[in-house]
């Protein structure tokens, strides 16, 4: 009996100090191809204390993350980042789906038109209608 009470208290203690884990799981879309599934992505949590890419599915997944708010980078080459802040409850699965989009480039204008290129076309149609 006094076995039986020693293994009750011990079972007792065991889960007083067991603590509930979290996750983080999510999807990534790619918004310039009809929000198929991004591969590769790099998925960041608090300055790369923990780090992933997406998978085929565009999916990445997190597991034993702290309860609390942490900061989520989300990037792939030539997309426009994503940061997010997101709070993850304790012994919870915290869900993310979030869409990329590639970045704008400016380009600079350079379609002008000078007299000496509009010239140098004119002199080049005489020259054609000479060789007829």
């Amino acid at each position: 009996m006094k076995k039986l009470y020693i293994l009750f208290a011990l079972m007792i203690c065991s889960l007083s100090f067991a603590q509930e884990t979290s996750s983080i799981k999510g999807k990534i879309l790619d918004g310039e191809f009809f929000n198929e599934p991004m591969l590769m992505a790099s998925v960041t949590i608090d300055n790369a204390a923990h780090s992933t890419q997406t998978n085929f599915r565009g999916n990445f997944e997190f597991n034993d993350i702290a309860a609390g708010t942490h900061n989520v980078l989300v990037q792939f080459a030539g997309y426009e980042p994503i940061r997010l802040e997101i709070a993850v409850i304790e012994g919870e699965q915290t869900q993310i789906l979030e869409t990329l989009y590639a970045k704008q480039l400016s380009l600079p204008s350079t379609a002008k038109v000078s007299a000496t290129s509009e010239d140098a076309l004119s002199t080049l149609e005489l020259a054609v209608n000479k060789t007829r």
